[in-house]
């Protein structure tokens, strides 16, 4: 199912459809962000109405647009910094940041965005992360951008770091590397709030098990880890539909307990 009919809109994901949108849909569709709890339309939503929430993070904008056999072929979609000053673009399979007219472009191997994916500015505009896979159940990986005199520079190790030390309590069985996804800035650029959680599959001992660390960058440095229970006191507008739902599948022993 399309972003665009998972969370409601009841409206196509196709460029036509997306002109036609009414000042009617348009105010419900801002409802639905409100009561979500999503910072979405602060960042400078502007994209076709498959936009919405991200599954992992309700602060990320959901880059998935449109039910097709090749889903990324049909994205085209800009998001304004909250300083206003910076612009990310998302042009099918790639994406690039623009400030004053100027774009800037990640080194060549880093450009490619997958489906599904979820991007999220931070608060004070110098940084960014986005959430993407080339499936639903496993692969999510974590990619951090700073922006440092008008380049984009990618903060490396965060994903590998996290999935390092999350598998010496909760690995799976058979090898699977666990999903590694951003859930939120927590000051400026300069902190992010990355999820673990063990995949969600049959063969995985602890399946849909996931904790929370607080990690400093670029270093990366964890600085705290959080149980399923204190992300969900701290955070839970937060949390996306992917934690909320496998939330309610933990045992109460795995609720509290920290990666």
């Amino acid at each position: 199912m399309p972003a665009c009919e998972r969370h409601g809109y009841g409206l196509g994901c196709n460029e036509s459809q997306t002109r036609k949108l009414t000042v009617s849909r348009a105010l419900r569709l801002l409802l639905l962000f409100a009561l979500a709890g999503t910072s979405a339309f602060g960042q400078g939503l502007k994209c076709p109405a498959g936009c919405g929430p991200g599954r992992w993070s309700t602060e990320a904008i959901d880059l998935s647009t449109a039910r097709v056999k090749a889903p990324e072929d049909s994205r085209d979609i800009t998001i304004d910094s909250p300083d206003l000053q910076k612009i990310a673009r998302i042009v099918k399979d790639r994406w690039w940041i623009e400030i004053a007219g100027k774009k800037l472009f990640p080194r060549s191997k880093q450009d490619l965005i997958l489906y599904p994916a979820e991007f999220a500015w931070a608060p004070n505009s110098q940084a960014f992360f986005i959430t993407q896979s080339k499936g639903y159940s496993t692969g999510y990986h974590l990619e951090i951008y700073r922006i440092v005199r008008n380049r984009v520079r990618r903060v490396s190790g965060v994903s590998k770091t996290i999935a390092r030390e999350f598998e010496i309590h909760h690995k799976c069985s058979n090898g699977q590397e666990p999903n590694i996804a951003g859930l939120k800035w927590v000051t400026g650029s300069d902190t992010v709030l990355v999820i673990a959680e063990v995949p969600p599959i049959g063969i995985c001992k602890q399946l849909e098990y996931f904790g929370g660390y607080s990690v400093q960058i670029p270093g990366p440095q964890i600085l705290e880890r959080f149980s399923p229970q204190q992300l969900i006191d701290r955070w839970g507008t937060t949390m996306g539909e992917r934690l909320q739902g496998n939330l309610q599948n933990l045992s109460v022993e795995d609720r509290i307990t920290k990666p």
